[in-house]
C-alpha cells in the first residue's frame, strides 16, 4: 500500500498501526526522500520503502501508486505551499491535490482507497459559514471519489477535533505564573466529538480495511466520544497536578476566515459528528479510544514553558 502523510500525526497513526500488523508492504510517499523527516521515518521502520511524490504532481503519484493496491490519501491545507495558494486566490488548490490523488490511484489500477475527508460546513450552517475552505475542499474531494465508485472502491475517515489543538491553544496565566490557560471562542460546555489523532486514526484505518466490505462508501468519524472543552481542561489537571483553566475568547479575535467560520459554525449549529454512527461503529470495533485523561498522560505534557 502506498501511504500520504507518513510524517504527519494522522499518517504516522496509520503507518505505525498496519506496520505493527506484519500484512502491509508500506510505502510511504514524501517530497523528498532524503529530507530529515524522510530518513527518521527510515531509520524507524527499516523496512517501509520510501518514494518520493508530490500531490500537485499527478505524474510523480502515478509512479508511486504503481502495483499498489491501497492507498491511503489526505490532504493537509497547513501546508505552508497549499496555504500560500488559498491566500493568493486559490481556493481550489487542496481541492486539485485530492483529486490528483485520486485520480492517479484510478489510473494505476488501485483497488482501495481509503481517504481523510471532512464534512461541510457550509451545509451545516445553511450556507451561513462559506469560508471554511479546509472543509468545503475536503467534503468536494470525497464526492469527487463517491463518483467514480465504478472506478475505485472508497472509504473515509472524518477526524474529530485534535485534542492536540489545546496544547497549541495554551499559555501560561501572568496572574500567578503556574496556572495553565487554555484559550478558544467556545463555551466551556461545549460539546465536540474529539480524538487524539496520533494513537487512534491507525487503529480506526487498519479496522475499516480489515472489514472493508462493510465500509464502501461510508464515512466514518473517528473519535471515542464527545467530551465538553472543560472536560479536557479537567483531565489536564487530574492527569499533571497542574493547576488549569477554561478562558473563552471574544471570536473577533480570531483573524483567519477560514478558521472564523469553522469556529462559527461549530459555535452556532453543534459538532460536525452530530447525527453521525460513530459511537455504534467503535462499539462494532471494540477499539478503545484514547479518553482526555489518557492523552495528556501520554503526552507526557505539564504546560507550556513560562
Amino acid at each position: 500500500m502506498s501511504l500520504i502523510g507518513a510524517t504527519g500525526l494522522q499518517g504516522g497513526s496509520v503507518l505505525r498501526s498496519l506496520h505493527a500488523t506484519g500484512n502491509y508492504r508500506i510505502i510511504a510517499l514524501t517530497r523528498s526522500t532524503s529530507s530529515a523527516s524522510a530518513k527518521a521515518l527510515k531509520e524507524k521502520y527499516p523496512d517501509v520503502e520510501l518514494a518520493a511524490a508530490n500531490a500537485d504532481d499527478i505524474e510523480s503519484l502515478k509512479k508511486a501508486f504503481t502495483n499498489v493496491d491501497i492507498v491511503f490519501g489526505m490532504t493537509s491545507f497547513s501546508e505552508p505551499e497549499l496555504l500560500d495558494k488559498i491566500h493568493n486566490g486559490n481556493t481550489n488548490a487542496e481541492f486539485d491535490q485530492g483529486k490528483n490523488i485520486a485520480d492517479a490511484s484510478i489510473a494505476a489500477g488501485v483497488n482501495t482507497l481509503v481517504f481523510s475527508t471532512l464534512p461541510s460546513l457550509k451545509k451545516l450552517s445553511g450556507g451561513k459559514y462559506p469560508g471554511a475552505l479546509q472543509f468545503e475542499a475536503k467534503y468536494d474531494v470525497e464526492n469527487y471519489i463517491k463518483s467514480k465508485a465504478d472506478k475505485i472502491r472508497s472509504a473515509f475517515i472524518h477526524l474529530g477535533s485534535y485534542m492536540d489543538n489545546f496544547i497549541r491553544n495554551s499559555r501560561i496565566s501572568p496572574e500567578d505564573n503556574e496556572t495553565v490557560l487554555f484559550t478558544f471562542p467556545l463555551s466551556p460546555t461545549y460539546r465536540s466529538a474529539f480524538v487524539d489523532v496520533t494513537n487512534d486514526t491507525g487503529g480506526v484505518v487498519s479496522h475499516i480495511l480489515d472489514h472493508f466490505d462493510e465500509f464502501v462508501g461510508r464515512s466514518v468519524v473517528v473519535s471515542g466520544s464527545y467530551y465538553e472543552m472543560q472536560d479536557m481542561v479537567d483531565a489536564f489537571t487530574k492527569a499533571t497536578g497542574k493547576p488549569a483553566k477554561y478562558v473563552q475568547t471574544p471570536k473577533s479575535q480570531v483573524s483567519n476566515k477560514m478558521v472564523e467560520h469553522m469556529f462559527a459554525t461549530i459555535d452556532e449549529f453543534g459538532s460536525y459528528a452530530n447525527g453521525s454512527d460513530f459511537l455504534d461503529v467503535n462499539k462494532q470495533m471494540k477499539y478503545n479510544h484514547t479518553t482526555p485523561e489518557e492523552f495528556w498522560k501520554n503526552r507526557g505534557w505539564a504546560g507550556p514553558a513560562k
